[in-house]
């Protein structure tokens, strides 16, 4: 396997985990930064500070 196919599964694994800390409805302040954490997984790049809603390709980013 690629080291670059490692890594993109290691960006879905951080995805999966972050959906099932969410599904335990975590405190308000704890639910962004795991937005923050899926968005920087999908995205591969760190967005934090940028202007929310910039991303086109996932309809889970613009929220």
């Amino acid at each position: 396997m690629l080291a670059s196919e490692k890594i993109a599964q290691a960006f879905v694994a951080i995805v999966e985990e972050v959906e099932k800390l969410e599904a335990m409805e975590p405190a308000s302040e704890i639910t962004k930064g795991l937005k923050t954490i899926v968005s920087i997984a999908r995205h591969q790049s760190d967005i934090r500070g940028s202007k929310g809603g910039n991303c086109k390709s996932h309809s889970a980013c613009k929220s």
